[in-house]
C-alpha cells in the first residue's frame, strides 16, 4: 500500500513539475499572481493525470502468438504496401474490388488491442471492430444438457456451452488471403 502509495505522489510531483514548467516557458511576464494560477492550474492538470493512469492502467497479455505475428510483420508490411499500390491502381482505372469484410476469432491468450494494432498497422487490414466471442455451440460428443455448478446436475432445457475464446475482430482486408500476422496470431476466421 504504502509503495503504492508513495508510486502516485511521485507520479503527481513529476506531472506539476512539468506542467508548471511548460506554463513558466509558456507565459510572456511573470508575476506572483501568475505563478498563483499557474501553480493551481498544474496542480489540477497532474491530478487529473495521475486520475486517468490509474483508469487506463493497461495490463497487456503478450505471449509466443504476438512475437511471432511482430516479427512477421516487417514482411507483411512490404508485401501489403505493394498490394495496396495495386489496389490502388485498379480503382483508379475502375477495375477494383472493394476488398473483403471478416471477422477473425482471436486465440483466447492473445491481446485483443495488440492483435487488431499489428493487423490495422499494415496497409492491407484495417480493424473496425472488437468484440468478446459469444460461447460456441456444445461440442462433439458434449452433454445435451449444461452442468448446475451449485448441485453438479445437469439442468433440463439447457444446452452445454463451450467457453469463450478470445475475441472477435470484424477486419477489412484488401485481399482475401490471410497475411503472415493474421496466421501468425493463431486465430481462425469466421466469415
Amino acid at each position: 500500500m504504502a509503495r503504492g502509495t508513495a508510486a502516485a505522489a511521485v507520479n503527481l510531483l513529476a506531472w506539476w513539475v512539468l506542467l508548471f514548467v511548460l506554463y513558466l516557458v509558456l507565459i510572456s511576464a511573470v508575476s506572483a499572481l501568475e505563478l498563483m494560477v499557474g501553480a493551481g492550474f498544474a496542480l489540477l492538470g497532474a491530478v487529473t493525470a495521475e486520475a486517468v493512469r490509474r483508469a487506463e492502467h493497461p495490463r497487456p497479455r503478450t505471449g509466443r502468438r504476438l512475437a511471432v505475428a511482430a516479427a512477421a510483420f516487417p514482411g507483411t508490411l512490404l508485401r501489403e504496401t505493394g498490394q495496396l499500390a495495386l489496389a490502388v491502381l485498379r480503382t483508379l482505372l475502375r477495375r477494383g474490388d472493394p476488398g473483403v469484410l471478416v471477422t477473425i476469432r482471436t486465440a483466447p491468450e492473445v491481446d485483443a488491442a495488440l492483435a487488431a494494432a499489428l493487423l490495422s498497422a499494415s496497409p492491407g487490414a484495417c480493424v473496425i471492430d472488437i468484440r468478446r466471442a459469444a460461447a460456441g455451440p456444445p461440442e462433439d460428443g458434449a452433454p445435451d444438457t449444461a452442468d448446475d455448478a451449485t448441485t453438479g446436475t445437469a439442468k433440463r432445457g439447457e444446452a452445454a456451452r463451450t467457453p469463450a475464446a478470445g475475441h472477435d475482430l470484424t477486419a477489412h482486408l484488401l485481399r482475401p488471403a490471410a497475411s503472415a500476422v493474421e496466421r501468425a496470431l493463431g486465430g481462425r476466421r469466421l466469415t
